[in-house]
C-alpha cells in the first residue's frame, strides 16, 4: 500500500473533490493493494518455476486446447493479455523451449503456437500441484465468501467495462 504520507496526500485532495467519499475512496486503495500483494504472492511462488503466471497459463491454455494450437491472438484473449504483451511472453516461452511457432494450417498469413515436448513435460508435471494450490488456497475460504468474492469483481469488471464503452467515441 502507498505510504501513510501518500494516502494522507491522496484522501486531502480528495477531500476538495464534492462527489468524492473519503472512506470508498480510503477502501478502493487498501482493496487494490491488497489484489496487488495477493498477485505479487503468486508471482513469487511461481518464480520457482521460472516463468510468471501469465506464461503458466499460456502454456496451461494450449495445454487443455483439444487442437493442441491457438493463434497469438486467440491467447491473448485467453489469458488477458495484449498483443504486444503476448508476443513478448511466446517470444520468452518460445527461447525457453516450450513452445514453438508454426505456419497456420489453412491460413498462410497467420501462425499457430504449440507446445513443444519440453513444454508438454513442464506442464504436466507443474499441473497437479497448481491446481492442489489453487484449491488449498480457494479453501480458506467459505463458500459464501468465495460466491461474493466472485460476484464483486464481476461487478466491478462489468462496472469498468461498461465505463470503459462509455467513453468510446464512434
Amino acid at each position: 500500500m502507498p505510504s501513510q504520507q501518500t494516502i494522507n496526500g491522496i484522501l486531502d485532495f480528495a477531500s476538495k473533490l464534492n462527489e468524492i467519499d473519503l472512506e470508498v475512496l480510503r477502501k478502493g486503495l487498501e482493496l487494490a493493494n491488497r489484489h496487488r500483494k495477493v498477485e505479487q504472492a503468486v508471482e513469487h511462488d511461481l518464480a520457482g518455476w521460472g516463468l510468471n503466471a501469465r506464461q503458466i497459463e499460456i502454456l496451461e491454455s494450449l495445454y487443455h486446447n483439444p487442437e493442441g494450437t491457438l493463434t497469438p491472438a486467440d491467447l491473448s484473449d485467453e489469458v488477458s493479455l495484449t498483443r504486444s504483451a503476448m508476443t513478448s511472453a511466446l517470444d520468452s516461452l518460445e527461447r525457453q523451449g516450450y513452445t514453438v511457432r508454426s505456419s497456420h494450417p489453412t491460413d498462410r498469413r497467420m501462425v499457430v503456437i504449440s507446445l513443444t515436448k519440453t513444454g508438454l513435460a513442464f506442464i504436466e508435471k507443474h499441473l497437479p500441484e497448481r491446481y492442489r494450490k489453487v484449491h488449498r488456497i480457494v479453501s480458506c475460504l467459505s463458500e459464501k465468501e468465495r460466491d461474493c468474492m466472485l460476484r464483486s469483481y464481476t461487478k466491478i469488471f462489468e462496472f469498468i467495462s461498461s465505463d470503459a464503452d462509455e467513453g468510446c467515441v464512434s
